[in-house]
């Protein structure tokens, strides 16, 4: 087994894979980053999402790249909320290169070691062969929270009464053809008749002249951590994609064509690690003053965007929030002196979580754990906690990051609660 030496590595080159990798790069630690797609960026690119949701201001001069990159492709549709994922794949790969970190695509952690409580290497899968990634901090960002359940972490998943997670979305874009499209669908699948009857978000937004982007589907009581219900998932994803397929050519869009749809099916909730501390909806609603804290490393932004658990649809309740501040302890895993995380896996409730797992929040956690790492490493600090938080603080304020929550504009499409049994 080939064993590979680094000061820190990363699990998942998603957002906040990528963004963390980033951080910890530039100061110059030796820092991998393992990702299982052919890119990175995530939901974000391979995925398809090409839509931020969220304020996009003062979170980290890693996003803000990231938005003057894509900005000078041309990339922003509709007043800088849409863009086009196939560009951010680039300017993703090219920052990680810039910055100096190893990036290893099509693989995945499949193990960990241990030395007492710490860990000490991971277990990576690719290409038939077996690695085994040395390190002194690692970083799970892989959404699902795959390297702390690897590590024995605890966590939680799902609601309350039953662990049921939020539905999963294959999105999927189409474009204009000029020419009227012939309406098919496979035998087997129903035909959708009525708007009322489309199982996810409506059916979709044109975003310029001549695209439409669909986060339409609506994939309920499946789980995203079990390998056989995940595969169910995106088969259904996919059966129900055609049947808005065909509703849309005979309805609304008769001239556009299916495009693309994302290389993995989109997931909003697995597991959420148990940190040192947790995030409550207690403290995130009905605020009149921002939520701030002292060892605030990101700020969330965006509304509650808990989505029905059993009804199809557009159901589910949805809350404007003041901006909120996001400790440093629901970013450290309880328990392990050197494992940390961010992104959708964080240490926080289900409520909480509908909001703080937008793209751009996950982007300014991920800068904000690849810095703590890097200074850990810098300071020779054997467990994260003993980073001076007053110090990684200023680091992080010197980089772009505005930490305070009053200096943030809330982000909010919808303000209601659209039933009471959402």
């Amino acid at each position: 087994m080939k064993i590979c030496d680094y000061d820190i590595i990363v699990a998942g080159g998603g957002t906040a894979g990528s963004a963390a990798a980033i951080a910890a790069a530039r100061r110059g630690n030796r820092v991998l980053l393992v990702e299982e797609q052919n890119c990175l960026g995530g939901t974000s690119t391979s995925g398809g999402v090409g839509e931020w949701f969220a304020s996009l201001a003062g979170l980290g001069n890693i996003f803000d790249s990231v938005v003057e990159e894509v900005t000078r492709y041309g990339a922003f549709e509709s007043g800088r909320r849409f863009f086009n994922p196939e560009h951010l794949k680039t300017v993703w790969q090219l920052l990680a290169e810039q910055a100096g970190v190893d990036v290893l695509l099509h693989a995945s952690v499949v193990g960990v070691d241990r030395e007492g409580d710490s860990l000490s290497a991971l277990r990576i899968a690719s290409c038939s062969q077996l690695l085994a990634g040395k390190a002194k901090y690692f970083i799970d960002a892989t959404g699902e929270g795959d390297l702390g359940a690897l590590a024995g972490v605890e966590f939680m998943q799902g609601d309350l009464d039953g662990g049921r997670v939020l539905h999963m979305t294959l999105v999927a874009w189409m474009y204009d053809t000029g020419k009227r499209q012939t309406p098919y669908l496979p035998s087997g699948l129903e035909p959708i008749r009525l708007k009322d009857g489309l199982p996810g978000l409506m059916a979709g937004w044109r975003v310029d002249g001549g695209r439409v982007y669909m986060n339409a589907t609506k994939v309920m009581d499946h789980d995203p951590t079990d390998p056989f219900s995940l595969s169910n998932a995106e088969r259904e994803a996919r059966r129900q994609l055609m049947r808005i397929v065909h509703y849309l050519h005979v309805n609304e869009y008769p001239t556009y064509a299916l495009a693309s749809s994302g290389a993995k099916i989109g997931i909003r909730e697995g597991r959420r690690i148990v940190g040192d501390y947790v995030l409550t909806s207690d403290q995130v609603l009905d605020r009149t003053e921002p939520l701030d804290f002292e060892d605030g490393v990101a700020v969330a932004t965006s509304q509650i965007d808990f989505h029905s658990l059993t009804k199809p649809g557009n159901s589910g309740w949805r809350q404007r929030l003041g901006p909120y501040s996001i400790p440093l302890r629901c970013l450290t895993a309880k328990g392990f002196p050197n494992l940390l995380m961010a992104g959708k896996c964080i240490s926080v409730d289900q409520v909480v979580h509908s909001s703080c797992r937008m793209t751009p929040t996950c982007c300014a956690m991920g800068q904000a754990v690849g810095t703590a790492a890097a200074v850990a490493v810098e300071n020779g600090c054997r467990d994260i906690r003993d980073v001076p938080v007053a110090e990684l603080r200023k680091v992080l304020s010197a980089d772009g990051m505005k930490l305070d929550p009053a200096q943030h504009e809330a982000f909010a499409l919808q303000d209601t609660r659209l039933d009471d049994d959402y």
